[in-house]
């Protein structure tokens, strides 16, 4: 561990400059030239250093940065938030202790509590804002701080947090979307079939699909919508069950038990699903695989073999299995520190942040785009004797850039 520790903070500290920005080498397999010198860090500002603190503070590096975390809120977004804390510390670890101060702050997951979080980090010179992680405290953070704000990194998945200087460094769901429908749509796939959930997370998913095969020529001929319950799943089958036949496929955005119901609800039916392709997104980590009802399905996410040596590594630091999300963390403040590292008044400035090569992280490579949206590389897995097999990996750069 200790060996590969210093590797890892060897390459962070070599971090590249392309196109004006950094490319960030910490578990990317890309080869990374070493050949570049590093800049001092970034100082703080005059009498930052003096500037008391109010938070935990990370690291000892003259780069102050904030992280703004939903410590003391209860059920899930606590347990999110420490496992976030764990990952700026671990890539603290990697990329040296002296890279960055990061000032982790609670915003008890409130609005009120984001953007105090904020106005305090911004008067206590913090350089650059980490987090919060839910929409509501982006947007409130963000409101917090003044006109010469720090810009933001925020976790929330909801794009409408995003704005300029407010960057989402997150799982954008329509993404995933593109991702899994453009995919299909190169392998002949014209026609499909979504059933997908209420509400704004169908809505997103049905108008993707529908977008993306419009532009490679196709149609999302028929929608069934249903709710968590077993009546609506048996009435948004029914009402897509006489379009299958001419499908070719059946697009299913949804996790946990979701698509083997759906399946095996469109057979009881009669209805013949030979040479019907499934298609899912990432919550298909969360169905069971094994069902034979989902063999053959292809679903996008995440470069699995990347995001599966991160959790390693933080379960042999930390003695539990992380989430996704506490790669966001690690990438987040691994990317802050070789900014850092180059050096110079404006490490975070939006051409360094919006780098059109992007940044290669623990789940795969992304970028920001000027709106504060991001766009991420996924891959396509198929469902292979109960485990997904890689059939399209996340490509290492971006369409159109060189």
């Amino acid at each position: 561990m200790r060996h590969f520790a210093s590797k890892v903070r060897g390459r962070v500290r070599a971090a590249v400059v392309i196109g004006g920005g950094a490319l960030l080498a910490a578990c990317s397999t890309q080869n990374v030239p070493s050949s570049v010198p590093s800049r001092a860090p970034v100082p703080l500002q005059a009498g930052t250093a003096a500037t008391p603190v109010q938070g935990e503070v990370i690291g000892t590096g003259e780069t102050r940065v904030a992280l703004l975390l939903p410590l003391s809120a209860a059920g899930n977004g606590g347990a999110v938030a420490a496992e976030l804390k764990n990952a700026a510390q671990l890539a603290l670890e990697d990329a040296g202790s002296d890279a960055l101060q990061v000032v982790v702050k609670d915003t008890a997951g409130t609005e009120a509590g984001a953007s105090a979080a904020a106005a305090s980090a911004e008067a206590e010179g913090a350089r650059l804002v980490l987090g919060p992680l839910f929409a509501a405290e982006v947007r409130a953070a963000s409101a917090g701080l003044g006109p010469a704000r720090p810009p933001m990194i925020a976790f929330s998945s909801d794009r409408t947090a995003a704005a300029p200087g407010t960057y989402l460094n997150s799982f954008l769901p329509e993404e995933l979307v593109r991702r899994i429908i453009a995919y299909a749509a190169s392998q002949g796939i014209r026609r499909v079939v979504a059933l997908v959930p209420n509400g704004p997370a169908g809505d997103l998913a049905e108008a993707e699909a529908r977008r993306t095969l419009q532009a490679a020529g196709g149609d999302l001929i028929a929608v069934g919508r249903y709710g968590h319950d077993n009546s609506s799943v048996a009435a948004a089958v029914q009402q897509v069950a006489l379009s299958v036949g001419q499908a070719d496929a059946i697009f299913i955005p949804d996790g946990g038990n979701t698509p083997s119901v759906i399946v095996t609800a469109l057979r009881g039916m009669g209805v013949d699903l030979s040479g019907k392709r499934l298609l899912g997104n990432g919550q298909w980590t969360s169905a069971d695989l094994s069902d034979p009802a989902l063999q053959g399905g292809w679903f996008a996410d995440v470069d699995q073999a990347r995001l599966a040596i991160f959790k390693t590594r933080y379960q042999q630091r930390f003695g539990t299995a992380p989430s996704v999300t506490a790669s966001l963390g690690y990438d987040s403040v691994i990317l802050a520190a070789a900014l850092a590292r180059q050096g110079g008044a404006n490490a975070f400035a939006p051409a360094n942040l919006q780098v059109p090569v992007g940044f290669a992280g623990t789940t795969g490579t992304f970028r920001f785009r000027p709106d504060g949206t991001n766009e991420r590389s996924y891959a396509v897995y198929e469902v292979t004797n109960g485990a997904p097999r890689l059939i399209s990996p996340a490509p290492a750069s971006f369409a159109g850039d060189s």
